[in-house]
């Protein structure tokens, strides 16, 4: 019995000083971030047929592009889609207030959607390319 008890005695601060918890929380997401173009997707070239769609038509339909060749061959347009946030940390519970340490990380592609046309402004290809993956972190402390 009185091992069982100092057993218990050594356990219980431990106890207490766990009763903090640590967290990992992926959560996954599909928006465009602000400042980002919102009409734009990956199954937006699907939108375009190559033989039929005219220079005017992309343009009426996107907006202005972000680049464009001078004789307007090629059109480029860009955008960026946050994928996933990943929220990670620590919190203790003390008398009146808590302490602890978050730590978040987004992670984001950018994209590209380029068009090719002929003399005539007619579209010949259109795809779109992953160009880059952005990873953003963030530490806040409570």
């Amino acid at each position: 019995m009185r091992a069982s008890f100092r057993w218990l005695s050594l356990l219980a601060p431990l106890l207490v000083m766990a009763t903090g918890c640590v967290y990992v929380v992926p959560v996954p997401t599909a928006y465009h971030p602000e400042g980002s173009r919102r009409n734009l997707t990956e199954a937006t070239a699907s939108q375009f047929a190559p033989g039929q769609t005219t220079v005017a038509e992309v343009v009426l339909a996107l907006g202005e592009p972000d680049t464009a060749a001078d004789d307007a061959s090629r059109l480029n347009y860009r955008w960026e889609r946050v994928n996933m946030h990943l929220a990670r940390g620590w919190l203790v519970a003390v008398p009146d207030a808590a302490i602890g340490q978050d730590w978040s990380t987004t992670y984001s592609h950018d994209y590209s959607l380029s068009f090719a046309f002929d003399r005539c402004g007619v579209l010949q290809k259109v795809g779109t390319t992953n160009v880059n993956e952005h990873i953003t972190e963030r530490t806040d402390t409570p």
